[in-house]
């Protein structure tokens, strides 16, 4: 009897979720054409294909919309049996702060992620933008925090980075610098606010504020939706918006930097499981 390699599964549901082959590549840390050629495995093994393809998108067949929710569930059931043989030995109550910045269209996926690879933790978490988040950690309301890093006396601990792109619809015609930018975008004080308008510089005056909003949700959801472009970060990338390119030429951005913010003695043990999380969530190819 033949088994499934795990490896198949992880192609065939990131895929899945973000509707193409280049985009689970670049999430996968694999090119295009790898994606493909385990995708044409997993069907050989399986003996019926699981994908329409053509130019633009890729559609689950009736096979492969069976096989999405079971191979959900195997690639969870790996990741806790990894966690439970060779993770941290985390337990206890441990209350997690996330910034809302990071991923925010996969946020509830995000945090089970944390969870399977905290087994023995009592987690809970709040939401919220970096510098809430740091006052409940002052007053105690949290134990640790994922947010902007600060190094130095009093700052946190590197997990990693989630480069700053221009984010536009999926669907659409594209925008070209030089064009009016219709901006959705948070309300100042907002880092990706301020970087889009540096990056502009004198061109910043083709800003047109089309959308202000609190969420980061309703922001991500405001441009897929066709309302305009925004500037977040690559792990907001998804099926439904992609990077305008021509825009990261003429008005490059930097990076934002996320550390583990608190003082909590399981903080080293917890840093090391979110930045294996994070590495799964920043798509590797740019």
């Amino acid at each position: 009897m033949q088994d499934i390699d795990i490896d198949l599964l992880r192609c065939f549901v990131t895929v899945a979720e973000v509707n193409g082959f280049t985009e689970a590549g670049a999430r996968l840390g694999r090119s295009q054409s790898a994606v493909s050629v385990r995708i044409r495995k997993l069907e050989e093994l399986l003996e019926q294909p699981l994908l329409n393809r053509n130019s633009r998108y890729v559609q689950l067949t009736e096979a492969g919309r069976r096989l999405l929710p079971k191979a959900r569930d195997m690639l969870q059931a790996s990741e806790r049996l990894l966690a439970e043989m060779r993770g941290p030995d985390v337990s206890g109550a441990l209350r997690i702060g996330v910034v809302e910045y990071f991923a925010p269209h996969r946020m509830p996926d995000l945090l089970q992620t944390m969870e399977r690879h905290l087994p023995g933790a009592d987690l809970s978490f709040r939401v919220g933008l970096s510098s809430s988040l740091r006052d409940a950690l002052a007053a105690g309301q949290i134990d640790l925090a994922l947010a902007l890093h600060e190094p130095g006396e009093g700052g946190s601990l590197y997990l990693g980075t989630d480069p700053m792109v221009w984010i536009e619809p999926a669907d659409g015609p594209a925008l070209h610098p030089g064009d009016t930018v219709p901006l959705c975008m948070m309300r100042a004080p907002c880092a990706y606010r301020t970087a889009a308008a540096e990056a502009m510089g004198r061109d910043q005056s083709l800003i047109s504020d089309v959308l202000i909003a609190d969420s980061v949700g309703y922001v991500r959801s405001a441009v897929a939706a066709g309302l305009g472009v925004t500037v977040l970060g690559a792990s907001s990338l998804g099926p439904d918006v992609r990077i305008n390119r021509e825009m990261m030429r003429a008005y490059p951005l930097p990076q934002i930097t996320l550390g583990l913010h608190g003082t909590d003695p399981r903080r080293d043990q917890v840093a090391n499981v979110l930045k294996e999380v994070l590495a799964q969530q920043v798509p590797r190819q740019m």
